[in-house]
């Protein structure tokens, strides 16, 4: 036994001298080649199909497929990955708790202007949580690290100050921004409708935990003719993933339906917490907790056989926001 003590400890400072050559490594800064060679992994796998709810014919609150099942309460806790961003945010600390939300029809954002006005609805966050972390006016890909091109679901370009985004089939395709990812955040984006009819769709789609491989996450889609809905997609589940219904499609007066129409889309996430907006009004909340955090972009989704273009003007969010 004597014997052994010596070669265990001769064995553990090997073991940690090789951790620490691991770390070290690990630790070195990349070199121009070694980062372009990281960038080119990370936009490799951007965009990935859904399996789609179907929409309601006649009942717009209830939703006739893919119920909550008992396999989605035994999800694992995603940890998420941490990704070199082309921008660090600040974050900006809350402000005071907001007033007692008042909906109004009235809220209307012009196109091209959606920094909140007079006409602001009391409640709205983008009327109290003072300057955004990061804004995107859209001028490029390079502002936040859009990857742009086209494959089988979409195509994006970016052209007179918009991102402008195609989706090519009924299955929803999307993109994801080199920002870092957020835990508890508010994020909007403004959109013009374009020519688009009935069940036309885009959105924000967040807490994606994996950047590289976008396979799971939250989607906030609303339609040109004024339905929205909440729903979480998991793509890891065999054998076609799995697309639960967090909020059932519902129609809203808030959203502005038609062709070439503007909407403000915003999505606050607080802990297990996500509340949807539109134009500034809340629209409705619910609890979830499956990702705790991760990175976000948007989305979109041809409701007919014909491609569908939504053209996206500006995003930005708000770190560490008070509900």
């Amino acid at each position: 036994m004597k014997k052994l003590i010596p070669l265990i400890l001769v064995l553990t400072l090997l073991l940690a001298g090789c951790d620490l050559l691991t770390n070290q490594e690990a630790n070195k800064p990349l070199s121009d080649s070694e980062m372009a060679t990281r960038v080119a992994e990370l936009l490799s796998t951007m965009t990935t199909p859904t399996l789609q709810i179907e929409f309601p014919t006649s009942a717009p609150q209830t939703l006739p497929t893919l119920a909550p099942t008992a396999t989605e309460a035994a999800l694992p806790t995603i940890t998420p990955v941490v990704v070199i961003a082309t921008q660090a945010p600040t974050p900006i600390p809350p402000t005071a708790v907001p007033p007692t939300e008042a909906p109004s029809a009235t809220a209307v954002v012009a196109a091209n202007t959606p920094t909140p006005t007079a006409t602001t609805p009391a409640g709205d966050p983008a009327g109290r949580l003072g300057a955004p972390s990061s804004v995107d006016e859209m001028n490029s890909a390079d502002d936040w690290g859009w990857p742009t091109g086209s494959d089988q679901y979409l195509t994006i370009e970016f052209a007179n100050g918009l991102m402008k985004m195609t989706g090519l089939t009924s299955l929803a395709g999307w993109r994801l921004p080199m920002v870092v990812q957020q835990i508890n955040t508010y994020i909007e984006m403004t959109a013009n409708s374009g020519t688009c009819s009935d069940k036309d769709s885009y959105g924000i789609i967040f807490r994606v935990p994996v950047f590289k491989e976008p396979t799971q996450g939250y989607l906030y889609e609303v339609t040109c003719d004024g339905y929205y809905r909440l729903w979480k997609w998991d793509g890891n589940v065999k054998p076609n993933g799995l697309a639960t219904s967090l909020i059932t499609w519902k129609q809203s007066a808030e959203l502005h339906q038609g062709q070439n129409q503007m909407n403000r889309l915003g999505v606050m996430s607080v802990d297990d917490r996500i509340i949807l907006y539109a134009n500034g009004v809340k629209l409705g909340e619910v609890r979830d907790s499956s990702y705790p955090a991760g990175f976000f972009g948007t989305f979109v989704r041809s409701g007919t056989a014909k491609s569908y273009t939504v053209s996206i003007d500006q995003m930005r969010f708000w770190e560490n926001p008070t509900p």
